[in-house]
This record gives C-alpha cells, sequence and structure tokens, in this order.
C-alpha cells in the first residue's frame, strides 16, 4: 500500500519502491549445436566411407543419421 507523507499544506500519498526480481540464470549453459552444411556433412561421407559412392549413399540416408540430425535426408541422381 501506499504510504501517506505529511507537508505542511496536507498529506500526499508517496508511493513505496519495490525490488526488481532477478533474471533467473542456469547454472548449466548449454553450448550452441555446432552449424553444419549438407555440404560438410557428405564430405564427412566420404571421408569416412573411403569414397565409395554407394557407402556415402547408405551412410547419409540412414535412419541413425535422421535421428542424430532430427532431419531425413533424401539424394537424388
Amino acid at each position: 500500500m501506499a504510504k501517506t507523507a505529511t507537508r505542511k499544506r496536507g498529506s500526499v500519498q508517496r508511493q513505496g519502491r519495490r525490488t526488481m526480481p532477478t533474471p533467473r540464470r542456469s547454472t548449466h549453459r548449454q553450448a550452441a549445436p555446432a552449424l553444419l552444411t549438407l555440404g560438410d556433412l557428405i564430405a564427412a561421407a566420404y571421408d569416412t566411407a573411403g569414397g565409395e559412392r554407394f557407402e556415402v549413399l547408405k551412410l547419409v540416408t540412414s535412419q541413425q543419421m535422421t535421428r542424430a540430425l532430427g532431419r531425413r535426408i533424401v539424394l537424388e541422381g
């Protein structure tokens, strides 16, 4: 509630101060996820598969890669 301050010519209501809430910070900050392009993924698959096209296709379109990325990769041609 507002407090009343007295002056010579009557009383004036005065607003009390409230403390501002502190921002909540988590104790463990997560690192930003690494940004990978599709080209980076395909290049890494070529390095892993030793340059075999069929093996690269199997790696990039695998279910494990889909789960890891959260997206499905479809290659055509």
